[in-house]
């Protein structure tokens, strides 16, 4: 018989004993659905994602709500900068669409708009089924057409009008605002128009554009309005001479104020920005539409030097009031964005812009004082040319 030692017997008395204790029944006994299930559990047991760094280790989750602290405190770069590091560490994880989504918020925040509409619109690329993608569709059309970034703008209304068939009122606007301003700014009114008329006629059905101010988002839909029209206007030239001029002058002059209807609504939104540019578009109608009337040519009847002088006296002193209105409009948008710290390209054009026109008005003040005639000789030559066309307007 083999000899074994003292540890060997232990060893072979462990062996036997432990089968035993552990059997069903058996004291201390474990069930075997019991050992199936804690066997299950321990295979499906989920581990924060940690991230190490040379000076620490912490979960996803940890760094996500530090980031969201920072957000909420107001320091929006250093917030920004931690988003961005957390979904360049876990780009797929289940956090990175909200870290995407915070950090573009806190980009906006820091006032990098351009870098937190392309965080936005990453969102609504890379995780389509988010719950998050509408709004970051949403938000970045907004920023895009803030930027006038225009081709974005209407790309990403683009995808938020296909993807998402249930948008609020609002959603839609931003939507339709968008894509008829990225129309538009590329010279397609007629295309413009169809998503202007569906954005105006939920603002009238809802009756959003009541008295005094209205929502921020209107203003993008009576911009592109504004800015159709005054395509439409400008489009009527003068130079050759229209065969009606009285005709193609009257239809000018309206769409002028149709325009200037369209961007004053644009300014009841209280938006210094979107008055800035409303306000600059108003004077620049009537400065341009002085520039386009002083192109027309004398009439046939002006066959002599002094003829022709009488006509060109009679234009200045009767349009120099356009110059006097784009002056105005001016003055005001820089006085608006003086008072509200707007300080946008579209504030630098209108000082531009005064500044130029101030100059026209003293040139047209010079050419008429060269003339050989008084400005009363030149207002009853105006007034005769009136009286003219009066009695040609009232013959069958």
């Amino acid at each position: 018989m083999p000899m074994y030692s003292p540890t060997r017997i232990a060893f072979v008395w462990l062996l036997f004993v432990t089968p035993a204790c552990t059997s069903p029944g058996g004291p201390g006994a474990r069930n075997p659905s019991t050992v199936a299930t804690a066997s299950a559990a321990e295979t499906s047991l989920q581990v924060p994602r940690t991230v190490i760094t040379p000076t620490r280790g912490a979960s996803v989750r940890e760094l996500f709500d530090e980031a969201a602290s920072l957000l909420a405190a107001g320091q929006g770069a250093e917030a920004a900068a931690a988003f961005d590091r957390l979904v360049e560490l876990d780009p797929d994880g289940e956090l990175a669409d909200q870290a995407l989504f915070q950090g573009a918020l806190a980009h906006e925040q820091a006032g990098d708009r351009l870098i937190s509409a392309a965080r936005f619109e990453q969102l609504a690329r890379r995780f389509p089924e988010s719950v998050l993608s509408r709004q970051a569709l949403v938000r970045a059309t907004r920023l895009f057409a803030y930027m006038e970034q225009w081709e974005r703008t209407g790309a990403a209304a683009d995808v938020l009008l296909k993807r998402h068939k249930k948008l609020t009122r609002i959603e839609r606007l931003v939507a339709y605002g968008g894509k008829a301003l990225s129309l538009v700014s590329s010279g397609d009114e007629s295309s413009a128009q169809y998503f202007i008329e569906k954005g105006r006629h939920i603002i009238e059905n809802a009756r959003l554009d009541s008295a005094g101010k209205i929502p921020r988002d209107l203003a993008q839909i009576y911009f592109a309005l504004g800015e159709s029209r005054r395509l439409r206007g400008e489009a009527i030239d003068f130079d050759p001479m229209p065969e009606d001029f009285a005709k193609a002058l009257e239809k000018r002059c309206q769409l002028l104020l149709d325009s200037q209807s369209a961007y004053s609504d644009t300014m009841r939104a209280y938006d210094s920005h979107w008055s800035a540019m409303a306000g600059f578009r108003v004077g620049e109608l009537y400065t341009r539409l002085h520039h386009d009337v002083m192109k027309v040519p004398a009439p046939g009847s002006a066959t002599t030097n002094k003829k022709a002088q009488l006509f060109e006296g009679a234009m200045r002193l009767r349009y120099s009031i356009l110059l006097n209105k784009g002056l105005a409009m001016m003055t005001h948008t820089i006085g608006m964005a003086e008072r509200t710290g707007e300080n946008s390209e579209w504030v630098e054009r209108s000082r531009q812009a005064k500044s130029a026109i101030e100059r026209a008005v003293e040139a047209e003040k010079a050419a008429i004082d060269r003339l050989p005639y008084t400005r009363a000789d030149l207002q009853r030559a105006l007034d005769d040319i009136g009286e003219k066309a009066r009695r040609a307007a009232s013959k069958p």
